[in-house]
């Protein structure tokens, strides 16, 4: 598997950060935590940028995508919801900007300037980029902003312009959005894509956008219904093994019919990041992580965490992953095996019927483990985007 030439992005609620993968290293000694070697990085509040924003890369530019202000005074603000205008050019909070950074030059920062308005404000968009064209999407969201038409749209960097897209049908016509009682108002789930389609999960349904056509419809192929499956990561290269993060750890559950689980795998940490964790006195909040695809069967993993100084420190690693060669056999649709007494070591309790049985082989192939200095605001608990960008 060789380890092409790539930079992986992740953000927080106030900062972007890239870094290249083949530069980490795990040096924590005498207690300290090393800064972070990247690439490139910016905090939001020092930059007058907005935040919740959503990204893509084309190319060697990496773009921003709407998102909203906050003052640093509101940062811990219980309802989390900004009051203030925009301090760049006076409009709402939630902003339609699209911003842009070129991530090929000297500078260790990322200099984004804005350089075009979409047709209405995004607050957390999700962003594709298809064809070189970014395709953006509104996301769910408590502030009623975040819903205005259009909120589908797609926008060309070669002519620096937005158009809209037809309306998708899972935002109800009057904006009164369900409220769901883990996410709050639920809306997009998921966003993926699978070939020349945009598959979207709203509430406990999957929908689909064409892009030749500029159609929206249901679809059935994707349709699963098992609650995990919401924030999990479909594994690039097969379609049947889910990885996902919990509070203690990460997760890998192999997928049956695409409706149920049946069998799951812990990643284990290595020794020499477990060391470095204690010596450090490091925490880390595993459910709070992302992964992101690097290739087929090739992926990274960003987990935040701190230590005793309030600082907030990344567990950063990358992986490739393969099937165990060994036959598994899967139960038929709608038919349960029959478990004996003898197999009941073999299954995890709280996820019955799962298996616990390595079906999956892991190397790691670079791990770090950093100190970004200290958290603006107890919000600062969580990677909110993570993407790789080949090449660069």
């Amino acid at each position: 598997m060789s380890r092409e030439k790539g930079l992986l992005f992740f953000g927080t609620a106030f900062r972007l950060v890239a870094i290249d993968p083949k530069e980490m290293r795990i040096a924590v000694k005498d207690g300290k935590v090393p800064p972070i070697p990247a690439r490139k990085s910016v905090n939001y509040l020092d930059s007058g940028l907005p935040h919740c924003a959503g990204y893509a890369v084309h190319g060697s530019k990496v773009y921003m995508m709407g998102g909203h202000w906050m003052r640093k005074e509101a940062l811990d603000d219980p309802t989390k919801i900004p009051n203030v205008e925009s301090p760049v050019d006076g409009e709402a909070v939630i902003n339609s900007n699209v911003h842009v950074a070129d991530v090929t030059t000297k500078s260790m920062k990322f200099e984004f300037s804005p350089i075009c308005k979409m047709n209405a404000p995004k607050n957390k968009p999700k962003v594709m980029e298809i064809k070189g064209k970014l395709y953006v999407l509104s996301n769910f969201n408590h502030l009623p902003e975040s819903y205005d038409t259009p909120t589908f749209e797609v926008y060309d960097p070669k002519t620096n312009r937005a158009k809209a897209l037809p309306e998708p049908p899972f935002f109800p016509p009057d904006f009164d959005v369900r409220f769901d009682d883990e996410d709050g108002y639920a809306v997009n789930k998921w966003f993926a894509v699978r070939g020349k389609k945009i598959y979207v999960m709203a509430e406990n349904l999957y929908y689909s956008y064409k892009v030749e056509t500029k159609r929206w419809r249901m679809s059935v192929t994707h349709a699963w219904t098992i609650e995990s499956f919401r924030w999990g990561l479909l594994l690039p290269g097969y379609h049947d093994v889910l990885l996902k993060f919990h509070k203690k750890g990460a997760l890998a559950y192999l997928i049956c019919n695409g409706r149920e689980i049946w069998m799951q795998q812990d990643f284990e940490l290595e020794e020499e990041a477990e060391k470095a964790m204690i010596e450090g006195n490091i925490y880390l909040k595993w459910d709070k992580g992302k992964f992101v695809e690097m290739g087929k069967l090739k992926v990274g993993a960003i987990v935040p965490g701190g230590d005793m100084d309030n600082n907030l420190v990344v567990l950063i690693f990358t992986f490739v992953v393969s099937k165990v060669d060994r036959p598994i056999h899967r139960p038929q649709p709608g038919v349960r095996p029959r478990y004996t007494e003898a197999d009941a070591t073999l299954y995890s309790y709280s996820f019955y019927p799962y298996f616990e049985s390595k079906f999956l082989s892991v190397t790691c192939l670079n791990m770090g483990i950093y100190n970004l200095g200290p958290r603006p605001s107890s919000q600062e608990d969580a990677i909110v985007t993570a993407f790789f960008a080949k090449g660069l």
